[in-house]
């Protein structure tokens, strides 16, 4: 049992001696815990807050919402932000000397380049493990290559895990080559999705995959439903891997393309060494 399950168990057994009856706190006992628990919230904000939990309107609040309120993370906190103007407090959110940092913002289309922006100058130095996931609608996101530049020019060259996943059909190979240009050089594991872009082309793919490092023991690249990547992809696979890596580990997804060929399969795969090779393609070759 970790401290945090502890801690879990004492505040439901609290409620329950206190007053929570069948799951729910009364609203007006859960004000005063608020209240004096958390004691930087203005009345007012600690009323916003028991309202906002109070679904049903009945004066009550359900003990599991309240516990998962009073546990989230910073993480937590961040991936509710939906406006630039939220991102501008990430900075202020996040430790200091942070080391690991997952963040997934689902349909954060209020974003633009600008909030791309604030999140790249907040990422710690420090960080040795990222994942970050844009999960933009398709008609809504006001993201460009611009704000994507923004964001990847500020990882930190320390990483040695990234994972980097944005759904957006607008960007361009002007987005993987400024990724490609920032690229961490002491990672070993890598895995980035642009799932449903089908503006790729192999000159931006060539671009970052030359940029890899070759401290990578382990690479994902998702580039499903992109219809222009060819055997010319492949080839600069081979020709980075020909230069020396220390890759056990590939995994490459593009089930839309018809230019990936059996051929260029067979290059990719004889440049690979010949032990301890884990290779997953997923083509519509």
């Amino acid at each position: 049992m970790t401290e945090r399950d502890v801690q879990l168990a004492r505040v439901v057994e609290l409620f329950t001696k206190h007053g929570a009856s069948n799951g729910l706190v009364p609203a007006a006992m859960l004000k005063k815990v608020m209240g004096a628990c958390c004691p930087t919230l203005s009345q007012r904000e600690v009323e916003r807050l028991v309202e906002a939990m109070d679904t049903e309107k009945n004066g009550k609040v359900p003990l599991t919402q309240f516990i998962a309120w009073m546990f989230r993370t910073f993480e937590d906190v961040i991936e509710e932000w939906r406006t630039d103007k939220e991102l501008e407090k990430i900075s202020e959110t996040l430790p200091s000397g942070l080391q690991k940092l997952g963040l997934s913002f689902v349909c954060p289309d209020q974003f633009t380049d600008v909030g791309l922006a604030h999140i790249g100058n907040s990422l710690p130095a420090t960080l040795q493990t990222l994942a970050l996931a844009f999960e933009f609608s398709w008609t809504e996101c006001k993201i460009s290559n611009e704000g994507f530049g923004k964001l990847v020019a500020k990882l930190p060259q320390g990483l040695l895990s990234l994972d980097l996943i944005l759904r957006n059909d607008e960007l361009t190979d002007e987005a993987l080559e400024a990724l490609g240009r920032a690229m961490p050089g002491n990672l070993t594991r890598a895995a980035i999705s642009f799932k449903d872009n089908d503006s790729f082309t192999d000159k931006g793919m060539s671009a970052l995959i030359a940029s890899l490092p070759s401290s990578l023991t382990e690479l994902v690249l998702n580039f499903e439903a992109n219809s222009h990547l060819s055997d010319l992809s492949l080839q600069a696979f081979a020709a980075w891997m020909r230069k020396g890596t220390s890759l056990q580990k590939l995994h490459f997804i593009d089930n839309a393309s018809t230019k990936i060929t059996q051929a260029g399969l067979q290059e990719l795969y004889a440049a690979m060494p010949s032990t301890g090779w884990s290779f997953n393609p997923a083509t519509s070759s």
